[in-house]
C-alpha cells in the first residue's frame, strides 16, 4: 500500500505505471487479434445474466480478472480462452494487492469495446477513459476502495496475506460479491 513514505510513493507509483502497461498490452494484444477470431467467436452464446455468470465462474476459477474477461470478451470477438490467457495475470491485484482484479478485467472489457485502433483516434481514448472512470467511481460508491488489498483488508502483495486472506474464507465470501458488482457496473458503462 501506498504511504507517506517517499521511497513507498515511489514505489506505489511504479506499480501504477506497470498495471497501466498490463492493462494496455493485454487490451492490445486482445483487440489486435479480434478480426481474425470474430468467426470463431461468434458462435459463442453470451450469458443472459452477466454479473450473475461472472460471480460464478470466479467461484469456479478463483480468477477475478479471467471470470470478468471471459464473460464478456466472447461478444466482443474474443474467445473464452484467450480472454483466459490475457486476463490470468491480473487476479489479486496482479499478485501485488493493487488493483482488483475484477475491476481490470472490466478495464480490459471496456478496452475491447471503446479503445483506439489507429494511433491518433483521440476520440476513442476519450470515450474509454470517461467510461473506466466512470466504472472507477461506481466501483468506489459501492465499495470505496478498488484495490484489493484495501478491499480484503490484508496485504495481498505477500504470500502470508494471501494466505490469510484464504484462511479467513475471503475468496469465497467476499470476492464473489466484488466480482458481481464489478460486472453490473460494467452493464451499466457498456449500454
Amino acid at each position: 500500500m501506498c504511504t507517506d513514505n517517499t521511497n513507498d510513493r515511489f514505489n506505489c507509483m511504479n506499480r501504477r505505471h506497470a498495471l497501466k502497461l498490463c492493462i494496455v498490452a493485454g487490451v492490445t494484444f486482445a483487440t489486435s487479434g479480434i478480426p481474425k477470431m470474430t468467426n470463431a467467436a461468434s458462435t459463442s452464446k453470451s450469458p443472459a445474466n452477466k454479473p450473475e455468470y461472472a460471480k460464478n465462474q470466479f467461484l469456479k476459477s478463483m480468477n477475478c480478472s479471467q471470470a470478468i474477461l471471459e464473460t464478456y470478451a466472447p461478444s466482443l470477438g474474443l474467445p473464452v480462452e484467450q480472454a483466459r490467457r490475457v486476463a490470468a495475470a491480473f487476479a489479486g491485484g496482479m499478485g501485488m494487492g493493487s488493483e482488483c482484479g475484477a475491476v481490470t478485467g472490466a478495464f480490459m472489457v471496456i478496452g475491447m469495446k471503446y479503445g483506439k485502433t489507429t494511433e491518433s483516434d483521440s476520440r476513442a481514448d476519450n470515450e474509454t477513459f470517461k467510461r473506466v472512470a466512470q466504472l472507477t467511481k461506481e466501483f468506489k460508491t459501492r465499495h470505496k476502495y478498488i484495490t484489493c488489498s484495501e478491499l480484503l483488508n490484508t496485504d495481498m502483495s505477500t504470500p502470508e496475506g494471501v494466505k490469510s486472506a484464504a484462511s479467513k474464507g475471503y475468496f469465497t465470501t467476499i470476492c464473489p460479491g466484488y466480482v458481481k458488482t464489478a460486472a453490473e457496473i460494467l452493464d451499466l458503462v457498456l449500454a
